[in-house]
C-alpha cells in the first residue's frame, strides 16, 4: 500500500503526527515547517534517522512532494493556509479553529467544494472514547432525544501563559475574543448528537487584573447558548477561570 505523505505546519505537532503515522502504517511525515528555529531544532533531534525535510517558510514547504497537510499553526491563521493548500491540490487536516468570521467560512467552504479534496476538522475532543460512545448510544436511541446539555473547558492558564504565547504581545491568545475557543466545550455535544446549530447567543466575561497581567486583553471566559435544529439547547462555557 502506498503511504500517504504528510506535511506538518507547526513543529509542536510533529511528534504526535509521527507517532500516529507509525501506528497507522500507511502514512508518513515527510516535511515539517515552523517559523521557530528552536522548535525545528527540537524536531530534528527527535526525528534523527527519519527522511523528513524541514522548512522555516510556508512558500517553500507547500512545494514539497506530499499528499496532505496538517495545519497546526496559530488558531487565527488556519483558513488562509487551508485554502492555499487546497488550491495546491493537498488534502487538509486543520487544528481548531477553522475560521475567524463568516467571510473566511464562505471562502473555505468554496475552496473545499472546488477542490474536491478532503478537508477534516481536528476538534480532538470529538475523537475521544466518551464522545464516540455517546454518539453510538444516541444513534441507537438508547438515551432519547437531546433536549439540553452543558459543555465546559475551563482552566487557569496564568502560570503557563508566557510559554503558550511565546512572549508575543500580539499572539492570538492575547487578543482573541473570549468566545473564540469554544470547540472543546461545544464539539463533543455536536458530534454525539449529529444535530446542527441553528442559532447562537454569546457572552464574554469581564477583564480582570489577573488576565491583564499576563497580557490577555480579552475577557476571562466565554459562554454560548446554542439552539440546535431539533429545538434542544446547549450551554457552552470555556476560558481561564
Amino acid at each position: 500500500m502506498k503511504k500517504v505523505r504528510i506535511g506538518v505546519l507547526g513543529a509542536y505537532r510533529g511528534t504526535s503526527m509521527i507517532n500516529y503515522c507509525k501506528r497507522a502504517d500507511h502514512a508518513e511525515v515527510v516535511a515539517i515547517c515552523d517559523k521557530s528555529q528552536e522548535a525545528l531544532d527540537a524536531q530534528r533531534q527527535y526525528t534523527e534517522g527519519l527522511d523528513i525535510t524541514f522548512y522555516d517558510h510556508f512558500d517553500k514547504f507547500i512545494e514539497h512532494d506530499m499528499d496532505a497537510v496538517v495545519l497546526a499553526n496559530y488558531a487565527n491563521e488556519h483558513a488562509p493556509f487551508a485554502i492555499r493548500c487546497l488550491k495546491k491540490g493537498l488534502h487538509v487536516f486543520s487544528e481548531v479553529l477553522p475560521v475567524q468570521n463568516m467571510k473566511e467560512a464562505v471562502a473555505l467552504v468554496e475552496a473545499v467544494e472546488e477542490s474536491g479534496l478532503v478537508y477534516a476538522y481536528g476538534e480532538n475532543y470529538c475523537y475521544m472514547p466518551a464522545s464516540y460512545e455517546m454518539k453510538k448510544l444516541y444513534a441507537k436511541g438508547e438515551i432519547g432525544e437531546f433536549e439540553y446539555g452543558e459543555g465546559e473547558y475551563i482552566h487557569n492558564c496564568e502560570s503557563i501563559w508566557p510559554s503558550i504565547t511565546y512572549g508575543e504581545r500580539d499572539h492570538w491568545r492575547n487578543g482573541g475574543y473570549a468566545t473564540f475557543y469554544c470547540t472543546h466545550s461545544l464539539g463533543p455535544i455536536i458530534h454525539s448528537t449529529g444535530l446542527r446549530p441553528v442559532s447562537v447567543v454569546g457572552f464574554e466575561g469581564t477583564k480582570n487584573a489577573r488576565g491583564l497581567r499576563t497580557g490577555r486583553r480579552a475577557g476571562q471566559f466565554g459562554i454560548e447558548m446554542v439552539t440546535l435544529e431539533n429545538g434542544g439547547i446547549v450551554k457552552s462555557i470555556h476560558g481561564t477561570l
